[in-house]
């Protein structure tokens, strides 16, 4: 029994060296994609998102014994280092509540000031103090975000992160300066002023392909993200 724990052990790392040549193949295609992209945004949430569906079919194609959320985890802390070697360190506010998804998110290039105040982050952001804002993904939230992204027509929310639920985090917006690309299933984001400021109105489907019937009146985009 010793004899054969130890050749599984010896199994186990030899594919260990095999992951870590296949990664730090997969860091070196990263940065030659940095000089393609000339000067476009590093950050693609919906490439992202469309890459771990895929990656979540092939799964379930092959009958491999992988759950979707151990794929995403594992894939999210790929992409994030890659992330970091394309955008160097990572700044950005964090609102306290998401600290959390923020730091699994980011990666370990991620530096951030943390501030339980959306607003304060909101002008951080608007004013290039950080790349990327996150605050909670919650209903309770929703009008003073909308209030704060009124103010700065520019900043758009184009992620929510995690893809998948995950029981030990709480979800969270991810605010940047562009709009996502189509991840081939997303929801458009519309801010729709009431009696009591906005409100966010989800409508299925990437904001480039959505009917203008599907769309309230006086609606204004404020984003989209890969559901």
């Amino acid at each position: 029994m010793i004899e054969d724990l130890g050749q599984l052990r010896e199994s186990i790392d030899a594919l260990d060296n095999k992951i870590l040549k296949a990664l730090a193949q997969r860091m070196k295609l990263s940065e030659r994609v940095v000089n393609a992209k000339n000067g476009v945004a590093a950050f693609r949430p919906g490439r992202e998102a469309a890459l771990v569906r895929q990656l979540v079919a092939k799964v379930k194609a092959d009958g491999l014994d992988l759950a979707p959320e151990v794929v995403l985890c594992v894939w999210r802390q790929i992409m994030a280092a890659s992330l970091g070697r394309q955008d160097g360190e990572l700044a950005c506010g964090v609102h306290h509540d998401v600290m959390p998804v923020a730091a699994w998110h980011m990666g370990g290039s991620f530096s951030a000031f943390v501030d339980n105040d959306i607003a304060r982050l909101i002008e951080a952001l608007a004013a290039g103090q950080c790349r990327y804002a996150l605050v909670p993904a919650r209903d309770d939230n929703n009008r003073d975000l909308l209030a704060c992204l009124d103010q700065h027509h520019h900043l758009k929310i184009i992620a929510r992160t995690p893809l998948y639920r995950m029981r030990t985090v709480q979800p969270a917006f991810i605010i940047a300066d562009y709009l996502p690309d189509s991840s081939g299933d997303d929801i458009s984001l519309y801010a729709v002023r009431s009696q009591h400021g906005f409100d966010l109105v989800c409508v299925a489907g990437h904001h480039e392909l959505v009917t203008p019937s599907s769309v309230p009146d006086g609606a204004r985009l404020v984003g989209a993200y890969a559901r």
